[in-house]
C-alpha cells in the first residue's frame, strides 16, 4: 500500500521531509497517512498539492532543512514553474509560480 504523501514524494523526485509534503497535502484538504488510490491520484486536490510542492521548491530555489539541503538552477527552476503552472491550469486554477521580476532603471 502506497500512502498519499509517498505518492506526493515519488511524482515531486526530491528528497525533502515528509512534514514538507504533508503540508502541502493539508492545504489541499488531504490525509497523507492515507492509502492512495487512483482516485485520490487523479484528483484535483491531489495535483493542486503537485503543484504546490513544485512552486514552493521555485520560491526557495536553495532549500536546508536539517541535514538535508539542495539547490536548484535556474534552468531546473525554470522548468518546475512552467511545470507548476500548467498543473494549475489543468485544474481550472490561476498560475501562482511567477517569473523573477524584470527590474528597469531609469526612464
Amino acid at each position: 500500500m502506497k500512502t498519499v504523501v509517498q505518492a506526493l514524494k515519488d511524482e515531486v523526485h526530491y528528497k525533502l521531509s515528509s512534514g514538507f509534503f504533508e503540508n502541502r497535502l493539508l492545504g489541499r484538504e488531504l490525509n497523507g497517512s492515507d492509502e492512495c488510490t487512483i482516485e485520490i491520484f487523479k484528483s484535483k486536490p491531489f495535483k493542486g498539492a503537485v503543484a504546490d510542492s513544485l512552486a514552493s521548491l521555485v520560491q526557495a530555489q536553495n532549500y536546508t532543512e536539517g541535514d538535508v539541503s539542495f539547490s536548484l538552477s535556474d534552468k531546473k527552476a525554470e522548468e518546475a514553474r512552467k511545470l507548476a503552472n500548467s498543473i494549475y491550469r489543468s485544474i481550472g486554477e490561476e498560475d501562482k509560480v511567477i517569473g523573477a521580476p524584470t527590474v528597469y532603471i531609469g526612464g
